[in-house]
């Protein structure tokens, strides 16, 4: 009988609160979701710890290593490693916590004295791309794009059934899909269907081949968060990914 892949969803939570997803899934990365009202959240830094922050929905001031931003739309936010994080909602802000664990060689990837931080891209500026296993209707966007942190990209896929998303394979990096809450796909794993609603972390199993179908008027639109474990494999990335002009759905 096919295995689901694992999946977590937070679509029902709407208490404030903050809560692990998918714990000890892929060696290294934690991730968490917050919902916060008014008040702080303080994330203590550490210098071997990637913490990457996405602004979900709400609006927040987000604060470390001096720097002071408030953010009222979906916004991706990196701390310098080691920095304190105090993220202040203005009434309600739901964020994605991402923490990646860096290795010594890591640390000595980082530029620290020559790259700005903390990084923030603003997710409706991003960067646009395609690759060859999506249609031209799709919209994919680069957050993080390889070789700006160590071992890590992230950027998102949006569209508009009917569309399609071809299977295909990158035995290289390990990958989670985090749904914004309008998502209404289905993913094709290995010659299996499984629905994939909003507000939902998941991981595309390692090595799988994975597409996606998106039914007549249903709405694509996820996080996705690439894991490597070599530096050098990032090279796929800047590969496959090719620069196209920007526009919306």
């Amino acid at each position: 009988m096919p295995v689901a892949p694992h999946a977590e969803s937070v679509a029902a939570n709407t208490m404030p609160g903050s809560r692990p997803l998918l714990p000890g899934e892929i060696a290294g990365v934690r991730v968490a979701h917050h919902r916060l009202d008014k008040g702080t959240l303080t994330l203590r830094g550490d210098r071997l710890q990637l913490v990457v922050l996405v602004l979900l929905g709400g609006a927040a001031t987000i604060r470390s290593g001096g720097a002071s931003t408030r953010f009222a739309d979906k916004t991706c936010y990196v701390a310098r490693p080691g920095d304190d994080i105090h993220i202040e909602a203005d009434g309600h802000a739901e964020v994605l916590e991402v923490d990646w664990a860096l290795t010594e060689e890591d640390y000595g990837r980082i530029d620290l004295a020559g790259m700005a931080f903390p990084i923030v891209q603003d997710y409706a500026a991003s960067p646009q791309y395609r690759d060859y296993f999506k249609s031209e209707k799709t919209i994919s966007r680069t957050l993080v794009g390889p070789h700006v942190l160590p071992r890590f990209c992230m950027g998102s896929v949006e569209s508009i059934g009917p569309d399609r998303i071809e299977p295909h394979a990158h035995p290289m990096l390990d990958q989670l899909f985090f749904s914004f809450a309008e998502n209404d796909i289905t993913l094709l794993i290995d010659g299996q269907r499984h629905a994939l609603g909003g507000s939902t972390l998941l991981h595309i199993p390692l090595g799988s081949n994975h597409g996606v179908d998106v039914s007549p008027g249903k709405r694509m639109h996820y996080l996705w968060l690439d894991f490597f474990q070599r530096h050098e494999d990032m090279d796929y990335i800047a590969e496959v990914h090719k620069d196209v002009p920007s526009r919306t759905l």
